[in-house]
Protein backbone atom coordinates (compact mmCIF):
# COMPACT_ATOMS: atom_id res chain seq x y z
CA UNK A 1 0.00 0.00 0.00
CA UNK A 2 -0.60 12.20 -4.94
CA UNK A 3 -1.49 12.82 -8.36
CA UNK A 4 -2.44 9.32 -6.91
CA UNK A 5 0.08 7.49 -8.65
CA UNK A 6 2.64 9.76 -7.72
CA UNK A 7 1.54 9.94 -4.24
CA UNK A 8 2.12 6.18 -3.65
CA UNK A 9 5.90 6.43 -4.53
CA UNK A 10 6.19 8.71 -1.30
CA UNK A 11 4.70 6.40 1.68
CA UNK A 12 6.45 2.83 2.28
CA UNK A 13 3.31 1.41 2.26
CA UNK A 14 1.94 2.86 -1.07
CA UNK A 15 4.99 1.94 -3.06
CA UNK A 16 5.28 -1.91 -3.62
CA UNK A 17 8.51 -1.63 -3.93
CA UNK A 18 7.86 -0.33 -7.78
CA UNK A 19 8.60 3.58 -7.66
CA UNK A 20 12.40 5.52 -7.01
CA UNK A 21 12.79 8.49 -7.11
CA UNK A 22 16.35 10.00 -7.67
CA UNK A 23 16.19 12.83 -4.77
CA UNK A 24 15.25 9.42 -2.46
CA UNK A 25 18.42 7.57 -3.66
CA UNK A 26 20.50 10.78 -3.11
CA UNK A 27 19.20 11.32 0.17
CA UNK A 28 19.97 7.97 1.44
CA UNK A 29 23.52 8.10 0.23
CA UNK A 30 24.01 11.20 2.11
CA UNK A 31 22.71 10.32 5.91
CA UNK A 32 23.10 6.30 5.65
CA UNK A 33 26.38 6.92 7.39
CA UNK A 34 25.69 9.71 9.72
CA UNK A 35 23.01 8.24 12.19
CA UNK A 36 23.19 5.22 14.44
CA UNK A 37 20.29 6.74 16.67
CA UNK A 38 17.52 5.42 14.56
CA UNK A 39 17.67 1.73 15.59
CA UNK A 40 19.01 -0.07 19.20
CA UNK A 41 21.02 -2.48 16.87
CA UNK A 42 24.25 -0.94 15.19
CA UNK A 43 23.23 0.86 11.38
CA UNK A 44 25.68 0.06 9.24
CA UNK A 45 27.29 2.47 6.51
CA UNK A 46 26.73 2.41 3.16
CA UNK A 47 30.65 0.98 2.43
CA UNK A 48 29.97 -1.95 4.38
CA UNK A 49 27.06 -3.06 2.88
CA UNK A 50 26.66 -5.77 -0.92
CA UNK A 51 24.92 -3.85 -3.47
CA UNK A 52 22.14 -5.65 -3.59
CA UNK A 53 21.61 -4.33 -0.09
CA UNK A 54 21.76 -0.75 -0.69
CA UNK A 55 19.75 -1.41 -4.03
CA UNK A 56 16.90 -2.51 -1.63
CA UNK A 57 17.21 0.25 0.77
CA UNK A 58 17.49 3.07 -2.21
CA UNK A 59 14.38 1.42 -3.39
CA UNK A 60 12.97 2.04 -0.32
CA UNK A 61 13.67 6.08 -0.08
CA UNK A 62 16.40 5.66 2.06
CA UNK A 63 13.77 5.06 5.37
CA UNK A 64 14.85 4.58 8.50
CA UNK A 65 13.46 0.68 8.98
CA UNK A 66 15.22 -0.33 6.18
CA UNK A 67 18.40 1.04 7.33
CA UNK A 68 17.87 -0.56 10.31
CA UNK A 69 17.17 -3.68 8.89
CA UNK A 70 20.20 -3.85 6.88
CA UNK A 71 22.24 -4.71 9.42
CA UNK A 72 21.25 -8.39 8.70
CA UNK A 73 21.10 -8.16 4.44
CA UNK A 74 19.14 -11.47 4.62
CA UNK A 75 16.77 -9.67 7.29
CA UNK A 76 15.86 -6.85 5.02
CA UNK A 77 15.58 -9.61 1.89
CA UNK A 78 13.37 -11.05 3.16
CA UNK A 79 11.24 -8.57 4.72
CA UNK A 80 11.10 -6.83 1.30
CA UNK A 81 10.32 -10.09 -0.66
CA UNK A 82 7.04 -10.63 1.58
CA UNK A 83 5.69 -6.89 1.52
CA UNK A 84 6.31 -6.36 -2.09
CA UNK A 85 4.24 -8.88 -2.84
CA UNK A 86 1.38 -8.42 0.05
CA UNK A 87 1.65 -4.77 -1.37
CA UNK A 88 1.82 -5.82 -4.91
CA UNK A 89 -0.91 -5.68 -7.80
CA UNK A 90 -1.80 -9.15 -7.73
CA UNK A 91 -4.01 -8.81 -4.57
CA UNK A 92 -7.47 -9.09 -3.91
CA UNK A 93 -7.88 -6.41 -1.65
CA UNK A 94 -7.72 -3.01 -2.28
CA UNK A 95 -5.14 -0.88 -1.59
CA UNK A 96 -6.92 1.17 0.64
CA UNK A 97 -8.84 -1.76 2.79
CA UNK A 98 -5.00 -3.08 3.15
CA UNK A 99 -3.64 0.00 4.39
CA UNK A 100 -6.64 0.47 6.77
CA UNK A 101 -5.41 -3.24 7.92
CA UNK A 102 -1.99 -2.01 8.37
CA UNK A 103 -3.15 1.28 10.07
CA UNK A 104 -5.72 -0.39 12.75
CA UNK A 105 -2.99 -3.74 13.30
CA UNK A 106 -0.01 -1.00 13.81
CA UNK A 107 -2.01 1.40 15.90
CA UNK A 108 -3.74 -1.68 18.29
CA UNK A 109 0.51 -2.47 18.89
CA UNK A 110 1.39 0.73 19.53
CA UNK A 111 4.04 0.62 16.57
CA UNK A 112 4.51 4.54 15.98
CA UNK A 113 6.65 3.58 12.89
CA UNK A 114 4.38 1.31 11.17
CA UNK A 115 1.35 3.50 11.89
CA UNK A 116 2.88 6.90 11.17
CA UNK A 117 4.02 5.74 7.83
CA UNK A 118 1.05 3.43 6.81
CA UNK A 119 -1.24 6.99 8.17
CA UNK A 120 0.29 8.38 4.73
CA UNK A 121 0.17 4.96 2.68
CA UNK A 122 -3.80 5.44 3.70
CA UNK A 123 -4.24 9.19 3.41
CA UNK A 124 -2.68 8.48 -0.24
CA UNK A 125 -4.74 5.53 -0.87
CA UNK A 126 -7.79 7.11 -0.12
CA UNK A 127 -6.91 10.45 -0.68
CA UNK A 128 -8.87 11.86 2.81
CA UNK A 129 -5.58 12.58 5.07
CA UNK A 130 -7.69 13.87 7.86
CA UNK A 131 -10.29 10.50 7.81
CA UNK A 132 -6.73 8.94 7.63
CA UNK A 133 -5.36 10.01 10.54
CA UNK A 134 -8.53 9.49 12.54
CA UNK A 135 -8.47 6.30 12.02
CA UNK A 136 -4.85 5.73 12.87
CA UNK A 137 -5.82 7.44 16.58
CA UNK A 138 -9.06 5.52 16.93
CA UNK A 139 -10.99 4.01 14.31
CA UNK A 140 -14.10 3.28 16.90
CA UNK A 141 -14.86 7.04 16.56
CA UNK A 142 -14.87 7.42 12.67
CA UNK A 143 -17.79 6.90 10.36
CA UNK A 144 -16.63 3.94 8.76
CA UNK A 145 -19.48 1.62 5.98
CA UNK A 146 -20.21 -1.72 7.22
CA UNK A 147 -17.26 -3.56 5.48
CA UNK A 148 -14.17 -1.06 6.51
CA UNK A 149 -16.04 -1.26 10.24
CA UNK A 150 -15.70 -5.35 9.73
CA UNK A 151 -12.15 -5.23 8.48
CA UNK A 152 -10.71 -2.91 11.21
CA UNK A 153 -12.73 -5.08 14.34
CA UNK A 154 -11.07 -8.10 12.38
CA UNK A 155 -7.26 -6.44 12.21
CA UNK A 156 -7.74 -5.56 15.89
CA UNK A 157 -9.51 -8.58 17.16
CA UNK A 158 -6.49 -10.76 15.71
CA UNK A 159 -3.85 -8.39 16.91
CA UNK A 160 -4.87 -8.07 20.93
CA UNK A 161 -6.68 -11.54 21.07
CA UNK A 162 -6.70 -14.19 18.46
CA UNK A 163 -7.65 -17.26 20.53
CA UNK A 164 -10.98 -15.24 20.28
CA UNK A 165 -11.52 -15.34 16.72
CA UNK A 166 -14.38 -17.36 15.59
CA UNK A 167 -17.06 -18.20 12.80
CA UNK A 168 -18.87 -15.37 13.42
CA UNK A 169 -16.20 -12.92 12.60
CA UNK A 170 -15.80 -14.76 9.47
CA UNK A 171 -19.43 -14.88 8.82
CA UNK A 172 -19.91 -10.91 9.24
CA UNK A 173 -16.90 -10.66 6.52
CA UNK A 174 -18.93 -12.61 4.26
CA UNK A 175 -22.07 -10.70 5.02
CA UNK A 176 -20.24 -7.40 3.77
CA UNK A 177 -19.18 -9.14 0.19
CA UNK A 178 -15.93 -11.07 1.25
CA UNK A 179 -15.40 -14.31 0.08
CA UNK A 180 -12.81 -16.71 1.96
CA UNK A 181 -9.99 -16.22 -0.58
CA UNK A 182 -10.43 -12.05 0.43
CA UNK A 183 -10.79 -13.44 4.41
CA UNK A 184 -7.40 -15.64 4.28
CA UNK A 185 -5.70 -12.46 2.36
CA UNK A 186 -6.65 -10.21 5.07
CA UNK A 187 -5.61 -12.26 7.80
CA UNK A 188 -2.78 -12.76 5.68
CA UNK A 189 -2.18 -9.03 5.78
CA UNK A 190 -2.82 -8.45 9.32
CA UNK A 191 -0.85 -11.31 10.33
CA UNK A 192 2.16 -9.82 8.52
CA UNK A 193 1.79 -6.66 9.94
CA UNK A 194 1.88 -8.12 13.45
CA UNK A 195 5.60 -9.62 12.19
CA UNK A 196 6.64 -6.07 10.94
CA UNK A 197 5.67 -4.36 13.96
CA UNK A 198 7.18 -6.31 16.27
CA UNK A 199 10.57 -6.10 14.70
CA UNK A 200 10.34 -2.73 14.23
CA UNK A 201 8.98 -1.80 17.86
CA UNK A 202 11.92 -4.21 19.20
CA UNK A 203 14.60 -1.94 16.99
CA UNK A 204 13.07 0.90 18.12
CA UNK A 205 13.25 2.22 14.80
CA UNK A 206 12.43 5.72 15.03
CA UNK A 207 10.13 7.47 12.49
CA UNK A 208 11.44 9.56 9.54
CA UNK A 209 10.97 13.12 9.38
CA UNK A 210 8.99 13.27 6.13
CA UNK A 211 6.37 11.17 7.78
CA UNK A 212 4.58 13.80 9.51
CA UNK A 213 5.37 16.36 6.79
Amino acid sequence: MQPLLKQLARPLASSGGQFLCRSAVSSFQRTLPLSRTISRLRVPSESELPESTRQLISKHHGDNWARAFAVNPDTIRRFVTYYEDIFGTKTRLPLQERELLAVVTSAANGCGFCQANHTLGLAAASNDKLRAKRIALDHHLVDLTERERALADLAEKLTLTPRKIGQEDFDRLRKVGLSDEDILEAVETVSWFNHSNRITIALGVVPDARYFE
